[in-house]
């Protein structure tokens, strides 16, 4: 079966190559995986912090929920930052296959 390029799909594929590079980084960073593991446990331990993602309530948080929904924000910011960089490399590795197609490159 003949690998897809990112140049050559459409809207749904290239998603789904998206979401393809985020699964490569949940079974092969540990840096990745800590960070997940630390969002699963303050969802898990703050279920009015779970609801206000999961049901779009807006519950009043107490102190210590508002702490933890910021720790939580940096998490997944943190998380996206490893995110961009493995696309931003994909999307390199995908330029040098595009530019060899068009015969920019020559080995």
């Amino acid at each position: 079966m003949e690998e897809k390029r990112l140049y050559d799909v459409d809207s749904i594929e290239f998603n789904e190559l998206l979401d393809l590079a985020r699964i490569e980084l949940k079974n092969n960073d540990l840096e990745y995986q800590d960070l997940e593991n630390q969002v699963n446990e303050i969802i898990n331990k703050y279920p009015r912090i779970h609801s206000l993602f999961e049901n779009d309530e807006v519950p009043n948080l107490n102190e210590e929920e508002c702490k933890m929904l910021q720790n939580l924000i940096s998490l997944y910011l943190q998380m996206s930052n490893f995110e961009e960089r493995k696309i931003f490399f994909l999307g390199a590795r995908e330029n040098y296959f595009y530019f060899k197609n068009m015969n920019l490159i020559k080995e």
